[in-house]
């Protein structure tokens, strides 16, 4: 039954996104977010859904989109040089096996084809609003069912991933930080009373999801998001009060492993061999990328056991924190930083455009909001200021995950240039609204 459900929606979908592509890329991202089909038993577990809508969203841009343009803004143009950097470095490095470098360069292809898609077919507020409803039906949705598995089990219930790049808990708690901040955007555009007390409700058990995924990174996360909305709000003394009264009774009835847990956050360094292993693998990304600083090692060097065991020797007094020696039977370890992972993947310049990509569309969202402010135009204000507390929480949490090539973070990226455009295409209409002469001074003085 589940497998008839789910190949009757998809047809649905596939039937729609040929008469509206954006419609294509929205199932885009939900199906990335969500592998429907790993949640079926039978023969739809066999369905290429994510290849199907990408070639359907092709062809329905192709012969269904009307006005087609080819802007994608400074990150768009970032964006293609990183991916033009991750080739040179796939070529110049094969270090592990041949068919899977290819897999995680196609995996990084992907993502990328998928920002394009956003930018060139997403347009207006509507769309906008779809495309991240179908987010946080993925993300969200699944989060929320996890934290109320957690609430009604008194804290007994593991909560982890089950498809896509979220299996991993420290990986979800990424994921669901990174979608609380457009939960609050759709409550700004959502007039509906239910869908806003669902909203609400749907917030909270995020919450609770990124508690319960025992993450310390993401319960560090979920506070600095925490401090950030503060900061964005009206009501600062009264929420400050909250804060005080409710979260001390609420830790205290936490389970003691998770109290056990997140205390040890100040001593991981010393302590903990899951953080050491971290240190030994962000030691290594950047010993490799010194060796070769212009194109690193390729996909994934650090888990070559070549090059683990050659530069584990030099490991225990290399950079600041002191670590012991690795073991010679420990297994390579994963970057699980997404600075070190690009460090070590692409070297120093791959890394300096990633770093370009994250700060121009944080000024981006910044000149955006104080845009829609200054307008009066609402929600783009709010989804600029929720995109940029989306990024912090992926800047944040993504130092102890290896998920540089997320398919959310490149959505939510290629929104930024979205709303950049609608903002280019408001200033010429205010342009156009002048007179001649008016106009005709302004448009030398301002960059569309």
């Amino acid at each position: 039954m589940r497998d008839i459900l789910i190949v009757g929606l998809f047809l649905f979908v596939v039937y729609h996104s040929f008469r509206r592509p954006y419609i294509g890329v929205c199932a885009w991202i939900w199906i990335a977010l969500t592998a429907p089909t790993a949640w079926a038993f039978g023969f739809s577990t066999s369905l290429r859904m994510n290849l199907t809508i990408v070639i359907v969203t092709f062809l329905s841009y192709l012969f269904a989109y009307k006005n087609k343009t080819f802007s994608i803004g400074g990150v768009g143009w970032l964006m293609l040089m990183f991916l033009l950097q991750a080739t040179i470095s796939t070529f110049a490095h094969n270090t592990l096996d041949g068919a899977e470098v290819f897999k995680y360069f196609t995996d990084h292809v992907k993502t990328a084809l998928l920002f394009i898609f956003v930018v060139l077919i997403i347009r207006s507020k509507v769309e906008i609003i779809t495309f991240i409803w179908c987010i946080i039906f993925s993300v969200s949705a699944y989060a929320a069912m996890e934290g109320l598995k957690f609430i009604l089990s008194g804290g007994g219930h593991e909560i982890i991933g089950r498809a896509g790049v979220v299996i991993d808990r420290n990986d979800l708690a990424v994921a669901i930080n990174m979608s609380i901040p457009l939960i609050f955007f759709l409550l700004s555009v959502t007039e509906n009373k239910w869908l806003r007390r669902g909203l609400w409700l749907l917030a909270l058990l995020n919450v609770v999801a990124v508690v319960g995924s025992y993450s310390r990174g993401g319960f560090i996360g979920l506070v600095i998001i925490a401090a950030a909305a503060w900061l964005r709000s009206n009501h600062k003394l009264v929420l400050a009060l909250l804060a005080a009264l409710v979260i001390p009774t609420l830790y205290m009835n936490t389970p003691e492993e998770w109290r056990e847990r997140q205390s040890t956050v100040s001593t991981a360094a010393t302590e903990d061999s899951s953080f050491i292993g971290r240190l030994w693998a962000w030691k290594i990304s950047t010993l490799i990328a010194l060796d070769d600083p212009m194109t690193g090692g390729g996909y994934r060097a650090v888990t070559d056991p070549s090059l683990w065991h050659y530069y584990g020797g030099f490991t225990p007094n290399f950079g600041p924190i002191e670590t012991p020696p690795i073991p010679i039977e420990l297994e390579p370890k994963a970057a699980h930083n997404i600075y070190f992972q690009v460090l070590g993947d692409h070297g120093f310049i791959g890394l300096g455009l990633f770093l370009l990509i994250l700060a121009k569309s944080y000024l981006n969202n910044f000149r955006n909001y104080r845009y829609g402010k200054r307008h009066n135009i609402l929600w783009m204000a709010n989804l600029s200021s929720a995109l940029n507390v989306s990024f912090l929480g992926y800047g944040i949490t993504g130092m102890n995950v290896s998920l540089a090539y997320f398919d959310l973070a490149y959505a939510l990226l290629g929104l930024v240039v979205v709303v950049n455009l609608a903002k280019a295409n408001h200033m010429k209409q205010q342009l156009m609204a002048l007179p001649q002469e008016r106009h005709q001074f302004l448009a030398k003085k301002v960059r569309i």
